[in-house]
């Protein structure tokens, strides 16, 4: 008879957990700001703002579509004006221009095709530029503007480019620490008393 579950098996179950507790924080924060996303085609004219900047946006209003359409979350894309209110920057153009230029439109849904294009007003809460090349804005929406996210209770922020930090460091962390430990003591943990009875 297997033994229960010990105290190394502890790290076991971090592994396990770890992962989808990162991915279930990192989609509450998607679903409560919006993403804005510039794309290369507009760069030249659109400013990008600095985290902290208080902004003002226009482009398309899309649902982001991943996992065969089963994560999702809102989105400017693509923002075709930023005036940014801290700097008195702005640059771009009002016109909605639907999913022009943008990388892989196919995961892209517009939310209202009456009305494709909104105005949003928040504060940059995150900003990275993505492999394709898009500068990803996260802004966290004044109130009246808050409709044009998916919606939820903000908890820890987690955002993607930390999010993949925080994956390989926990998984890392806990990983190692439970092999070592199967090494050196295989009866201390689960992994190592079923190898010990397979073999």
């Amino acid at each position: 008879m297997t033994k229960p579950l010990g105290v190394w098996d502890l790290l076991l179950i971090g592994l396990l957990v770890s992962p989808i507790l990162s991915g279930l924080l990192f989609l509450n924060t998607m679903n409560t700001i919006l993403t804005v996303e510039v794309v290369p085609a507009d760069q030249a004219t659109v400013p990008i703002p600095d985290v902290g900047d208080s902004v003002e946006v226009y482009g398309t209003w899309v649902r982001d579509q991943h996992i065969f359409g089963q994560i999702t979350w809102n989105e400017i894309h693509p923002a075709v004006f930023v005036r940014n209110n801290r700097t008195g920057l702005e640059g771009g153009t009002a016109a909605c221009r639907m999913l022009e230029n943008v990388h892989d439109p196919e995961r892209l849904s517009i939310i209202d095709s009456s009305q494709p294009c909104r105005w949003a007003h928040g504060t940059v809460e995150y900003k990275f530029q993505w492999s394709d090349g898009d500068w990803h804005l996260d802004l966290a929406l004044d109130p009246e503007d808050r409709y044009l996210m998916r919606g939820g209770i903000p908890l820890i922020p987690v955002y993607l480019i930390p999010l993949q930090g925080l994956l390989v460091a926990t998984t890392a962390g806990f990983g190692i620490t439970y092999l070592l430990a199967t090494i050196l003591d295989p009866e201390k943990t689960l992994l190592g008393r079923v190898i010990k009875r397979l073999s």
